[in-house]
């Protein structure tokens, strides 16, 4: 990559940064459903057709560090430690994410964050769609590791299972007294006590 691509590429990161941060705004003032995408070019001072080139659809908006999310997971995972599991290297990567997910928008997924999710049948069926991507790709990762055939139960269960932990930390809050990296610290200590000791009904 040359200076020149380098240069358009950082610019239209900043450009996608910017949508998204603008609408963020929006959405938290009025919920997600309330705001159109002219309303958002016209706070990122934009057009509403560039708004359109980097998210095709408004919903992409409001999880725009999906892919970057996804892309680090499965890092982690690739590149854990010799003799450490898929398990303990989510752990890893769940215990780095100082705040969880600092720096990122919003810097965790605040009770604000969930209830915007909650309002909106949009945002409910673009998060299923993405932790579905999550799961597809974790779980190709590990049939590629575990040398079993693509489309085997065992990736497919644990994979749902692991993204299953960081969905905890989106769509539980204990009451809103918790903050998702310790739900997603206490999905992770269901896993890893088994199921089988989980929930017995008393005799």
């Amino acid at each position: 990559m040359d200076a020149e691509e380098s240069l358009r590429e950082r610019k239209r990161r900043e450009s996608r940064k910017a949508i998204a941060h603008a609408a963020m705004r929006l959405f938290a003032e009025r919920g997600f459903d309330q705001v159109s995408v002219a309303d958002i070019a016209i706070a990122a001072g934009v057009a509403e057709k560039t708004v359109y080139n980097y998210f095709p659809v408004k919903a992409e908006i409001f999880f725009d560090e999906a892919g970057d999310i996804l892309a680090e997971l499965l890092a982690a995972v690739r590149y854990r430690s010799a003799g450490q599991s898929a398990l303990d290297a989510v752990a890893t990567f769940v215990a780095g994410r100082r705040e969880w997910a600092a720096g990122r928008r919003p810097e965790q997924p605040t009770s604000r964050f969930r209830q915007l999710i909650a309002d909106s049948a949009a945002l409910q069926s673009q998060q299923r769609l993405m932790f579905g991507r999550y799961e597809t790709a974790l779980a190709q990762l590990l049939a590629e590791e575990t040398g079993v055939p693509a489309g085997s139960a065992e990736p497919f269960v644990a994979a749902v299972a692991l993204v299953g932990v960081l969905r905890a930390a989106f769509e539980t809050s204990a009451g809103g007294q918790k903050p998702g990296r310790d739900q997603a610290t206490a999905a992770l200590d269901v896993l890893a006590g088994g199921l089988a000791s989980y929930a017995v009904a008393p005799q």
